[in-house]
C-alpha cells in the first residue's frame, strides 16, 4: 500500500509541476503580447477574459453609438433585427452599450420591450453600461435598470416612473390617456387642462393596435409608450410603438381577401410609386375616401392623427412603419432599407398647441 501511495503521490506532484510550467509559459506569452501595451489596454484585456468566462454562450450585439429611433433610424432598426433573431432562436443576448454616446427614450422603450419579451420567455438578456456618464444617467434614470433583474409574467400593464407605459390588452384605455394628458398639461401650463386632440391621438393609436395586431407571444405587449417632459424646451415628447404587422402590410395583406378590389382601386386611382406614397395617401385620408364604404373602421386612425396635427392639437408628427419613414411637418416620406415590424409614432405637445381650461 505504501508503494501505491508513493506512486500516486509522484503522479500528483508531476501533474502539479506540469500545470505550473504551463501557467508560467502562458504568463510569459501573455506578458510578451502585452509588451508596449498601455495599462488601460491591459485592463480591457483582463475584463474581456472575465467577460468570456461569465457570459459563455451569449450573442454579443453592439448597440449603435446614436441609440435613437428618430435620429438614427436605419441603424437602430438593424439592431432590433439582430435582437429579434436571437429571440427567435432562443439565444442568450448581451447588449454592448459601452460605446453609445447618445440615447433617447424612444429607443429605451424598444430596448425595454425586448428585455421583457426575453425574460418572460426565460431567455437570458444582459448588457453593459455606456462609458459616457450622461448617457449612463439617462439610461438609469429611465427605470430600465430596475427591470433588468426582475422576472416577468403575463400581467397586462407596466408603468415605470410615469415615463414608460405598456399594455397587453386590446381594449382602448381612456382612463390611462386622461391621466397622461393631465400630467402633461400640468407640466406645460402649470394647471390641469383638457386636450381633446391629444386624447383622440391616443385612442386612435390604441384602436389601430387592435386592428393591426399579430399573434403575440408570451411577454410581448401590444403597445409601448414613453412620455418625456422636456422642461428646457417647454414641450412634452410622446413615443408610441406597437408590434403588430404594421400599417402598410396590414393594408396589403388584404389583397387576397375582401379588400383586393379596394387596394387595386387605390393603385389605379392614385398610382403610388412605392410604400412611402401609400403612407402619405393614408395619412391625408385619401385612401379612406375610397375604402370607407367597404371598410368603415379602416383608415380612420392615421387620418385622425394627421388632422390633429393639422389642427395644431399636436406638433412634430413622425411615423415609422414597415419600410417607410415619414416626417409629416417636413413633408418627408421615404422608404428605408430596414423594416420596422409594427408601427412607431412620435409627436410633441407644447404650450402653443390647443388646450381647454377646466
Amino acid at each position: 500500500m505504501d508503494a501505491n501511495r508513493k506512486i500516486i503521490k509522484q503522479n500528483q506532484d508531476f501533474k502539479s509541476f506540469r500545470r505550473k510550467v504551463r501557467f508560467r509559459q502562458m504568463k510569459k506569452l501573455r506578458n510578451r503580447e502585452l509588451q508596449g501595451v498601455s495599462r488601460e489596454k491591459k485592463k480591457e484585456s483582463q475584463l474581456q477574459n472575465i467577460f468570456n468566462k461569465q457570459f459563455v454562450g451569449y450573442k454579443i450585439i453592439k448597440a449603435p453609438k446614436i441609440f435613437s429611433l428618430l435620429e438614427n433610424t436605419e441603424e437602430l432598426l438593424s439592431f432590433i433585427h439582430k435582437v429579434d433573431d436571437c429571440f427567435t432562436n432562443k439565444k442568450k443576448v448581451f447588449i454592448r452599450m459601452k460605446d453609445t454616446t447618445e440615447i433617447s427614450y424612444d429607443a429605451i422603450v424598444v430596448l425595454l420591450s425586448k428585455l421583457i419579451q426575453f425574460k418572460a420567455n426565460k431567455i437570458d438578456f444582459n448588457g453593459d453600461f455606456p462609458k459616457d456618464k450622461n448617457v449612463e444617467n439617462i439610461l438609469k434614470g429611465s427605470g430600465f435598470i430596475e427591470y433588468l433583474y426582475k422576472n416577468f409574467d403575463n400581467q397586462d400593464t407596466y408603468t415605470i416612473d410615469k415615463k414608460i407605459y405598456t399594455h397587453a390588452n386590446k381594449n382602448v384605455n381612456s382612463a390611462l390617456t386622461s391621466t397622461i394628458i393631465e400630467e402633461a398639461s400640468k407640466n406645460l401650463w402649470n394647471e390641469k387642462r383638457r386636450c381633446p386632440g391629444m386624447q383622440r391621438v391616443f385612442i386612435e393609436l390604441m384602436q389601430n393596435t387592435n386592428n393591426h395586431a399579430s399573434n403575440h407571444s408570451k411577454g410581448e405587449k401590444l403597445w409601448w409608450s414613453s412620455i418625456i417632459h422636456n422642461k428646457k424646451e417647454e414641450k412634452v415628447c410622446f413615443s408610441f410603438i406597437d408590434y403588430g404587422v404594421g400599417i402598410i402590410d396590414s393594408l396589403k395583406n388584404k389583397e387576397t381577401g375582401k379588400f383586393a378590389r379596394v387596394f387595386n382601386s387605390i393603385k389605379s386611382i392614385f398610382n403610388p410609386n412605392n410604400n412611402a406614397d401609400v403612407l402619405k395617401l393614408l395619412l391625408e385620408g385619401k385612401i379612406h375616401e375610397i375604402i370607407k364604404e367597404q371598410a368603415y373602421n379602416r383608415g380612420k386612425g392615421l387620418p385622425g392623427i394627421y388632422k390633429a396635427w393639422k389642427s395644431n392639437d399636436i406638433s412634430n408628427l413622425i411615423v415609422i412603419t414597415n419600410n417607410v419613414y415619414a416626417n409629416v411637418a417636413n413633408s418627408k416620406y421615404e422608404e428605408m432599407k430596414n423594416d420596422l415590424y409594427g408601427t412607431f409614432i412620435y409627436w410633441e405637445l407644447n404650450s402653443n398647441n390647443k388646450s381647454i381650461k377646466d
